[in-house]
């Protein structure tokens, strides 16, 4: 066994931690950082994030248990919704809306849902990926990196009641069918390294933001309709449903709209940092997110062109959300034939202070859009959606839609 772990350490020399020179210690947490990844792969994610917790707290510079920390809490985040979708009996291949869509076991006997029960489900998700995403946020270390193999990840979502289902066979679910890259590394072996920390915290803002922007609006009153082929039983309190739902929107949780807009201006703000460091990379060692001289373990290469375009986007969408840059009043006339040109739209003040009536299609297009959140264009940067085009062009394809969503 030492022989074992002798070779192992000098395979993996590199990611193990540097604040100690004991070599009996740097035995000892690779074999807490095995130990804390079979757990992970017998679909006991608890006991992982227990044993990278006791890690930490055994040596509070260690940003190798840190990072897997944190993937781990992202995973139990994850895990926790699933374990909602299945206590509801979701049939997730009936859903097209995001968070229903992660497919779970059929579970015979499901509890009733109602809208109420599905926004805490939500509310419990995004909480979870804040945990994460802070752990996530004090890893400093450019050179770690942490080895995992994701496909024999297991996913308890029914307890007693279903087998933990793998990330690969959740995947493969998704996807329709086999996943080809498996056939050269089928236990699916990555080594997350620094850029991958800043784009699993984009991420986690993402879904976050994501859950902001669902929370501020109120949905109840198209409820049955939209997730009706979705779960079993729905409890209604509105009684009557309607399937022009979205005329009727209104926003019940305004702070929640601004919140939705910092979290995008992070996931932003880490889109630019995640290609920073993995442009400086040298290395090519199964990676997660690759720059166009590495492998891709996905066997869906990422252009120089592609990345150029995606931060050029990024930095669009980041002034826009920040008020640094207007809707140009061209495309506004799209909404409102009545708006007055050369007067953009200000999307950070409409997000921080919206009318109660937001989604009002009949009004914006009768009144057109309230003066309290235009601004003269002349001297300021205008959105430019041609960087939409641009991404839209070179991420097209069989394989565009995945690669988009890899990217974040």
């Amino acid at each position: 066994m030492r022989i074992v772990l002798a070779v192992l350490i000098t395979l993996t020399s590199l990611s193990v931690t540097r604040a100690t020179c004991d070599p009996g210690s740097q035995v000892k947490d690779l074999a807490q950082y095995e130990l804390a990844e079979q757990a992970m792969h017998t679909g006991r994610l608890a006991d992982s994030e227990r044993v990278l917790l006791l890690l930490l707290d055994a040596n509070h510079n260690d940003d190798r248990a840190r990072y897997q920390l944190g993937i781990v809490q992202f995973l139990r985040a994850v895990e926790s919704l699933g374990k909602a979708m299945y206590e509801y009996g979701a049939v997730s291949e009936n859903a097209t809306q995001p968070f229903l869509r992660l497919p779970v076991p059929r579970n015979p006997e499901p509890s009733t849902i109602s809208y109420r029960a599905l926004g805490r489900v939500l509310d419990l998700f995004a909480c979870e990926l804040a945990r994460a995403e802070a752990t996530l946020a004090k890893v400093t270390d450019d050179d770690v990196f942490v080895p995992l193999r994701l496909a024999p990840i297991r996913f308890d979502f029914g307890g007693k009641k279903t087998q933990p289902m793998s990330l690969l066979q959740i995947s493969m679910r998704l996807n329709g069918g086999k996943l080809f890259f498996t056939e050269k590394n089928p236990d699916f072996l990555v080594h997350f390294d620094r850029g991958d920390v800043a784009w699993l915290r984009a991420y986690c803002h993402l879904l976050m933001g994501m859950v902001e922007a669902y929370r501020a609006i109120d949905e109840e009153i198209g409820f049955v309709h939209r997730v009706g082929d979705v779960f079993p039983k729905i409890e209604s309190a509105q009684g009557v449903q309607n399937k022009d739902w979205y005329r009727g929107l209104s926003i019940i949780d305004a702070p929640r709209l601004r919140r939705m807009r910092l979290h995008f201006i992070s996931v932003c703000e880490l889109n630019s940092e995640t290609w920073l460091h993995i442009r400086r990379e040298t290395d090519d060692h199964f990676e997660w997110l690759p720059h166009p001289k590495q492998t891709d373990q996905l066997g869906v290469p990422i252009s120089a062109r592609q990345i150029d375009a995606w931060l050029r986007m990024m930095d669009q969408l980041e002034g826009l959300l920040k008020g640094e840059r207007l809707v140009p009043a061209s495309l506004l006339r799209f909404v409102s034939n009545k708006h007055p040109e050369g007067w953009g739209l200000n999307l950070a003040k409409v997000l921080d202070d919206p009318p109660t009536d937001l989604f009002n299609i009949d009004r914006l297009q009768e009144k057109g859009i309230s003066s309290l959140y235009l601004k003269a264009e002349e001297n300021q940067k205008l959105f430019d959606f041609t960087v939409m085009e641009d991404v839209a062009s070179l991420f097209n394809g069989p394989v565009g839609f995945f690669s988009v969503i890899r990217m974040n």
